[in-house]
């Protein structure tokens, strides 16, 4: 029995990502930048929560992770964005 082999237009889609142009960078670059401030304010939001709620201090470290996150995020458009 021969092995079963992929056939070659999908295996060479796969190999060369089709470029952004401007707009379209621009456009993903701004939405990933929204995307973290959003993450920035609900982990705000929880540092408050835990401000308030001093029963739970495993809170700020919950608080922490979406800061963490965005802070990625908006790092890695910011260089993507730059590094055209």
């Amino acid at each position: 029995m021969a092995p079963r082999t992929r056939p070659e237009s999908l295996h060479s889609s796969q190999q060369k990502p089709k470029p952004l142009g401007e707009v379209e960078l621009r456009s993903k670059t701004v939405s990933t930048m929204v995307s973290a401030a959003l993450l920035a304010v609900l982990g705000t939001l929880i540092f408050a929560w835990a401000l308030r709620a001093s029963e739970y201090p495993w809170l700020f470290a919950v608080g922490g992770l979406p800061w963490v996150v965005g802070l990625w995020m908006f790092g890695r458009a910011l260089w993507k964005y730059t590094r055209i």
